[in-house]
Order: C-alpha cells, then structure tokens, then sequence
C-alpha cells in the first residue's frame, strides 16, 4: 500500500485536544478525517472506505470493548488506541492483533511511525473466491496427521466433554479416539475457524482464537461463540468467519 494514499479515520473523545495532533501526523502521508458519530465510524470501518482508524478512549467505553466493537465489522482493521498513560489497556492489549496503543501525549512523528508499521501488515492476498480445502493446521492434529479432539478442545478452551456434546457423540467415543477416521468431518469445521482466525489476526491463532471466542459479537447477541460451539454451531461460525474473509458478512 501506498502510505501517501492512505486513509485514516478517528474516533474521538476530545476532539479539539486531538485534532491538533492528528492534523500534525496528517501531513503528506495519510488523509485522516474525523466521524461525526460512533455510527458514522463503525459503518467506515465495515464497508472498507479507509485503510486504518485511530480511537481515542472515550468516557464511558474503555478502549479495548471500543477495538472488540470495531472487530466485529472489521476483523482486519489496524487500529490506533490513544490512552492515557495510566491506563491499564497497555498490559491487556500486548497480544492483540493489528493494534498499537500510543499515549495521548505522544508526538505526531510517533503516532505516524505506528500507523505505517501497520499497514506495513497485509492480509492474505490469495484468500479463495469461494470456500476450499483449508490449510491443514498442525496444532490441531495428532502424529498421524489426522484431527486430533484433545487438542481442539484443549486450544478453543473447551472441555472434551463440552466437544463431545456439540458434536452429539458420547465422551467415551471421542476420549477413547480423538483422532478416529470417522470423527474427521466432524472436527473439520474447528480447523475452518481456526484458519480464518489465523489469517485476520495475521499468525496471531492462539491469543487471537481466545479473544474472539470470548468477546461478545453483534452477529450473535444472546452467546458469545465458545458458548455456540458447545451447543454445536462451529460450522455456523466457520461459515460465518469465512464470509467476513470473502468480504461479504452476513
């Protein structure tokens, strides 16, 4: 990407304070504009009209349900999070993906510095036009290449017997051979979402599969997604995820 064709978008608490240092690391490399609403900025961020978002924390959000609401729309989206000094977003937010958290005080170089080492970051270009057979991924499988229940319930933090209930089989079938031929097509859809996850969160699987199956999303309001796998809707959210990677989310 061209960074002098880049364009950014804020989301901001205080806008005379940041507008003044925006318009400073605006200069000759991005086109930076300010949304008039949080409806505005959401709706920019999902339809792809921009290339990056700065957000200012605002009063009565803390930063990261203000990254995790932006996710939802986009999962890709690099984000700048301006806090306070003091705020405990630095610690929480050192694994997520595609986010740098800048002081407010930050100078304009600083803040410039951190949106081009983000969209230095490019999604996987050869995503499929439709779905296909996914990249195998090695953590999800046994010695014998074939996938493995233990290790998908023990890396989507669930238990075997959780697994076993969402894929109507009984826990003796599943704890006996997690890696049984006849449980592949079962499984399958787990190593979908983890695959999807991997490419939004740019490698980022294990941290970046916690946080998406933990954080509430609009798409499903009444569960957060580990709750919908273990009624048996991993295929739902594999679809799901897949969708947002062909860019038509539904």
């Amino acid at each position: 990407m061209t960074l002098s064709m880049a364009k950014g978008l804020v989301l901001d608490a205080d806008t005379c304070k940041t507008q003044q240092n925006i318009k400073q690391v605006e200069a000759d490399d991005f086109d930076i504009k300010f949304a008039s609403s949080r409806e505005e900025f959401n709706r920019s961020a999902a339809n792809g009209s921009v290339d990056f978002v700065i957000i200012h924390e605002l009063p009565n959000t803390k930063g990261l349900d203000l990254v995790n609401e932006v996710r939802q729309v986009a999962p890709v989206m690099p984000m700048i999070l301006l806090c306070e000094a003091a705020s405990g977003t630095w610690a929480q937010s050192a694994s997520y993906p595609q986010l740098e958290v800048v002081n407010i005080e930050a100078p304009p170089q600083e803040i410039r510095h951190r949106i081009s080492k983000l969209l230095q970051f490019k999604p996987r270009h050869s995503l499929p036009k439709t779905r296909t057979v996914v990249d195998p991924l090695p953590v999800l499988r046994s010695k014998s290449g074939r996938l493995d229940a233990e290790r998908i319930s023990l890396y989507f933090g669930i238990t075997l017997s959780d697994l076993a209930r969402g894929l109507n089989k009984s826990y003796s079938t599943i704890h006996k051979t997690p890696d049984a031929p006849a449980l592949q097509a079962s499984l399958y859809p787990f190593e979908r979402i983890a695959s999807a996850i991997k490419i939004i969160t740019g490698g980022k699987l294990e941290q970046g599969l916690k946080i998406w199956l933990n954080a509430p999303n609009k798409a499903f309001p009444a569960s957060l997604p580990v709750e919908l796998i273990k009624q048996g809707h991993a295929s739902m959210l594999a679809d799901m995820l897949e969708d947002v990677l062909l860019g038509h989310p539904g």
